[in-house]
């Protein structure tokens, strides 16, 4: 009788240890939201520079032209 007590005692132990894991389980949440989220933003950055490319790149054109064209040049009085 001594060996079925403790079989039937580790069986209750092993199932209540399986129940909350299952548990756990089902509760947990390991950072694949994180990872869901990260990647929504990434794709939201990269269809918004798809849709205004020609107005970003109009513009960075702007920018390097200013700076590098060597007739738009501040004078001394522009300068004050």
């Amino acid at each position: 009788m001594n060996y079925l007590d403790n079989v039937l005692i580790g069986t209750q132990v092993r199932m209540a240890k399986c129940k909350e894991n299952i548990k756990d389980f089902f509760t947990s949440e390991m950072g694949v939201s994180n990872v869901v989220a990260t990647i929504i933003l990434l794709l939201i950055v990269v269809l918004l520079i798809a849709v205004f490319w020609d107005k970003l790149s109009a513009w960075i054109s702007d920018i390097m032209n200013q700076i590098f064209d060597p007739d738009n040049t501040p004078s001394a009085g522009d300068l004050q």
